[in-house]
């Protein structure tokens, strides 16, 4: 097994998600997706509508023996690594970054308690409700 300090895009529920779990799964295809060295590029599919933000976290990823692991370039990440695997990785999290909107500063959080803590706090509006 060999662990990696990754960066994943995704949205404050399935963040929250992975903290309770303390794993990540793969798609129907067997894949999950990292940016290799840089979060910023995984804002790109970190947006979540609810929150109205992007997000991306640095976690910690044990990649086991025998998981195919694929090094690549797609949309908006230059330095992909692709994990393709049946089974769910057991990940840290360490960080979060929060784009509120493109050129405003980054917000940074450490640490799963405090990610979890700011996520709950900003649930959004309930589906259906008018926004402003």
């Amino acid at each position: 097994m060999v662990r990696e300090t990754l960066y994943h895009g995704t949205n404050g529920d399935n963040i929250l998600g992975i903290i309770e779990s303390g794993k990540m799964r793969p798609g129907a295809d067997g894949r999950i997706f990292f940016a290799r060295d840089d979060w910023t590029s995984a804002f790109m599919h970190g947006g979540d509508r609810k929150r109205r933000a992007a997000f991306a976290i640095r976690v910690q990823v044990d990649i086991p023996d025998g998981a195919l692991l694929q090094r690549t370039s797609t949309q908006g990440v230059k330095n992909t690594w692709v994990v393709m695997t049946t089974k769910a990785l057991p990940v840290e999290i360490s960080e979060l970054f929060v784009r509120n909107r493109p050129g405003e500063p980054v917000i940074r959080i450490l640490g799963p308690t405090a990610i979890s803590e700011y996520l709950t706090s900003r649930q959004g509006p309930e589906p259906g409700a008018p926004i402003g």
